[in-house]
């Protein structure tokens, strides 16, 4: 891989990281990738489907990459666990992060990592956009949450530290993200452009101090995000060269790639339109633009690219300083050969995975002892899974948490909507005229303050109230009249199952709160 064979056009192709529609590559995409010599892609779950399949699209992407260019792909995806992970078949589905830090298990992350690792690679993915190494210390966060291992910096650099050492040891690149730090907000960079107004000290004691430990523990890429640090700078970090050269490379001695978060994020395109946004993070210091949007809007950012290059909007040498450390790791990282063939199941993964789930579950109180459950009239009452965030992907379809509950303990139940309004909450209320304890299973209540209503109603019947909080732990703050509280971390099969397990008391609670502002 000799960067001065390439030619111009096939060096600006290897600053993107793209995404694609299907399962497999069509003609349209095909030539889309040649035209543009893209030498990066991004997998989501609408291009996953069986294992076997997986596999297949990952090696013709291979072989155009290699026919286009001479060079192997950097192909990526975001498998975080909990509620962000795209791969289902052939992959492990293993807890969220602040389920992996609750269970207890932080001596198991590393090998967590690693097997994760082993079933991508086999994928044919060499680049996971894991681990999330933000400090979340903002309960309103919309974006996070449960997302981060914790709201304590040092319990989050030293698993992330693990993390990034299983990961890369298989063979897969971990991205740490998001740099310089996205647990302290309140926006959502995919809908909005933030500001954070805390100044280096806290920086560099809070939201730095996890990025600082994942560089000294040797991972090797860094995801940006598109937020505005006014201390540092008056751009977002993503297109800030004060940030991404000055702090980054040259403060925090960072060698290894910088990657943007989505380009397509409405806190860039508002604000500086893509096409800029892409001339203008390049600049700033980014090896690699990551893009979820259109084919015609990719072949747009790509020629404003190429055309900033030939100008000299973009310097040469910036250039070329990008792409030797791209194909650095991209040789690194083994490319050029093949990974072994997938399986459908891992048993030993599976094995972890659900150690893992049924020692997160927590009970955070239960002021009046009413678990585990017994003779007492239950009803339950949860909204259905859904997304909620752009972060989270299609979810994989399972009955909601109040119809697995009555299914499994024999009881009556109510599936709410998301954001129930004055009227469904009426006909609840109705409906558990002749119940004692109301089983409450909340679901980023913060966002949706329907479900706060609802709750705010049972209590105001004279109801006894157990809160399952099935994402964020801090739906507590806004029910404080709950007479317990379970935090479940995520609503996922696995996780119900196991929740409703230790409900019932044929499992024991083993979980301790992740965070320490609850």
């Amino acid at each position: 891989m000799d960067i001065n064979r390439l030619t111009l056009e096939q060096k600006i192709g290897q600053l993107f990281l793209v995404s694609f529609e299907g399962t497999e590559i069509s003609p349209a995409t095909k030539k889309h990738i040649q035209q543009h010599y893209f030498g990066n892609f991004i997998y989501f779950a609408k291009n996953l489907t069986d294992y076997k399949s997986i596999r297949q699209l990952s090696d013709s992407i291979q072989a155009i990459t290699r026919e286009n260019s001479g060079i192997p792909a950097f192909i990526s995806t975001d498998q975080e666990g909990g509620m962000v992970a795209r791969a289902y078949s052939g992959a492990t589905h293993f807890p969220s992060n602040m389920s992996v830090t609750a269970s207890g298990m932080a001596s198991q992350v590393g090998l967590m990592a690693e097997m994760v690792g082993k079933e991508l690679s086999a994928l044919g993915i060499n680049v996971n956009h894991a681990p999330v190494v933000d400090v979340n210390n903002n309960p309103d966060n919309p974006i996070i949450g449960v997302r981060a291992y914790s709201d304590d910096p040092a319990v989050v650099s030293n698993m992330a530290v693990s993390y990034i050492n299983g990961l890369q040891k298989s063979k897969v690149m971990a991205n740490a993200k998001h740099f310089p730090g996205h647990g302290d907000t309140s926006i959502d960079t995919h809908l909005a452009l933030p500001t954070i107004e805390h100044d280096i000290g806290r920086l560099n004691s809070i939201e730095l101090a996890p990025f600082k430990a994942a560089i000294a523990g040797g991972v090797d890429s860094i995801m940006t995000t598109h937020i505005i640090f006014k201390s540092i700078d008056e751009l977002p970090a993503t297109l800030s060269r004060k940030i991404l050269t000055g702090l980054l490379r040259e403060k925090l001695d960072f060698k290894g790639l910088i990657m943007t978060d989505s380009m397509s994020m409405d806190a860039i395109q508002d604000n500086f339109t893509m096409e800029k946004g892409c001339v203008m993070a390049i600049n700033a210091g980014a090896d690699l633009l990551c893009m979820r949007i259109a084919p015609e809007i990719q072949s747009r950012c790509y020629n404003t690219v190429l055309e900033a290059a030939k100008s000299g909007e973009i310097a040469i040498e910036t250039i070329n300083a990008a792409i030797e450390r791209i194909l650095h790791y991209k040789k690194k990282y083994g490319l050029e050969s093949a990974p072994p063939m997938p399986q459908q199941i891992y048993p030993q993964h599976e094995a972890l995975a659900d150690e893992i789930s049924k020692k997160s579950i927590t009970l955070v109180e239960d002021k009046l002892g009413l678990l585990p459950l017994s003779g007492n009239k239950i009803f339950a009452i949860s909204p259905p899974p859904y997304r909620a965030n752009i972060a989270d992907d299609s979810i994989v379809k399972l009955a909601a948490f109040s119809q697995t509950t009555a299914e499994a303990l024999g009881c009556e139940y109510a599936e709410i909507a998301v954001n129930p309004g004055k009227d469904e909450i009426e006909a609840v209320i109705k409906s558990i005229a002749g119940y004692d304890t109301i089983l409450y299973a909340s679901y980023n209540a913060i966002q949706y303050p329907g479900q706060v209503d609802l709750f705010n109603a049972i209590k105001a019947a004279g109801k006894q109230v157990i809160l399952v909080s099935l994402r964020v732990p801090y739906d507590i703050f806004k029910m404080p009249g709950a007479d317990a509280h379970v935090a479940a971390y995520e609503y996922t099969n696995r996780s119900v199952m196991n929740t409703i397990k230790a409900l019932a008391g044929k499992l024991e609670f083993m979980g301790t709160l992740p965070v320490s502002n609850l």
